[in-house]
């Protein structure tokens, strides 16, 4: 496998352990004890859902031919890694404290994975990683 087909999937590597991270070994907080869940878990379940659908559509990406195609799923997976970024703590308000699980260990995760894919999918979508190119 060459350089840039690596290149090209590690975006798509990083969304797939953000979404299984967010879920399991970096999850947000626990249920209430009466039986209710809190914010933190909103968000925890957003960017579970935008780690897999990302994860998706770069592998699509790796293996299409159509350049505007590619540009395009990279395009629309580097607003979504900035959606995600900010999705714990911004748009999805979490709990109150900032010594919580979802303070402390879910939003670091998900901004460093969502950022690391970020940046790996835009030097991918530049350096032209992204398979060969179509005759259209």
């Amino acid at each position: 496998m060459s350089g840039r087909k690596v290149l090209s999937l590690l975006p798509a590597v990083f969304s797939l352990l953000m979404m299984i991270g967010a879920v399991t070994v970096f999850r947000a907080c626990p249920m209430k004890d009466d039986g209710t869940w809190m914010h933190c878990h909103t968000a925890q379940n957003v960017v579970a859902a935008a780690g897999g659908v990302m994860c998706v559509l770069l592998l699509i990406a790796a293996f299409v031919n159509n350049r505007m195609v590619r540009t395009a799923l990279y395009g629309l997976c580097i607003a979504g890694f900035v959606g995600t970024f900010l999705t714990p703590g911004v748009l999805i308000s979490m709990c109150m404290m900032d010594t919580m699980r979802c303070y402390a260990v879910m939003q670091p995760f998900v901004r460093i994975m969502s950022g690391a894919a970020l940046v790996c999918a835009a030097i991918a979508a530049a350096r032209g990683a992204d398979g060969p190119k179509s005759n259209s």
